[in-house]
């Protein structure tokens, strides 16, 4: 588990440089600032979780850490890379429609869900 909170912490630290290195005018830079946002809305829960798992020694959200790891490394990607968007020359004015996207995010709450019942 520490391993996976020491990657989950790479991945945000990855996240919050990456917009630096987009260009504006291509989308991608603000699609990569709304998930640096939408990732440190949901870290802090799962660093909670994750540390109370260690504590509580709680071994099977190891792997539902895990897999909400790839998920949001999953997620990530789309945002960019702007999956589904068919005008992704233009910055991001409201909410884009990428259905692969909101499918990822909704398995990577679920996996936090699970992992919070696995406390109980």
């Amino acid at each position: 588990m520490i391993n996976i909170i020491a990657y989950t912490s790479l991945l945000y630290l990855v996240q919050l440089l990456l917009p630096s290195f987009l260009k504006v005018g291509t989308g991608q830079k603000q699609r990569s600032l709304k998930a640096l946002k939408n990732l440190g809305e949901s870290l802090p829960i799962f660093l909670a979780i994750a540390i109370l798992s260690i504590i509580i020694e709680v071994d099977n959200n190891t792997i539902l850490a895990l897999y909400w790891f790839i998920a949001r490394i999953i997620f990530v990607l789309i945002y960019v890379t702007g999956l589904e968007i068919k005008d992704k020359s233009n910055e991001s004015l409201g909410s884009d429609k990428q259905i692969t996207r909101s499918i990822v995010w909704i398995i990577s709450a679920a996996i936090l869900i699970k992992m919070i019942l696995n406390l109980l």
